[in-house]
């Protein structure tokens, strides 16, 4: 039960980040090379999850 709560919490905060950011792009604030990094990491993770895999002959 905790462990299931901590990771909707985790995934919640993750969607709060990238929500702040996509509201810093659109103020024009500049974001940090470690927020631009973070961000393609969760992008690639998210497109490798994405992926549906080719079934297997």
């Amino acid at each position: 039960m905790l462990l299931q709560k901590y990771h909707e919490n985790k995934e919640a905060l993750k969607q709060i980040g990238r929500e702040a950011l996509a509201e810093s792009r659109r103020m024009g604030l500049t974001i940090s090379a470690k927020d631009r990094q973070n961000e393609a990491n969760d992008q690639k993770k998210r497109e490798r999850k994405d992926r549906v895999q080719a079934p297997v002959k």
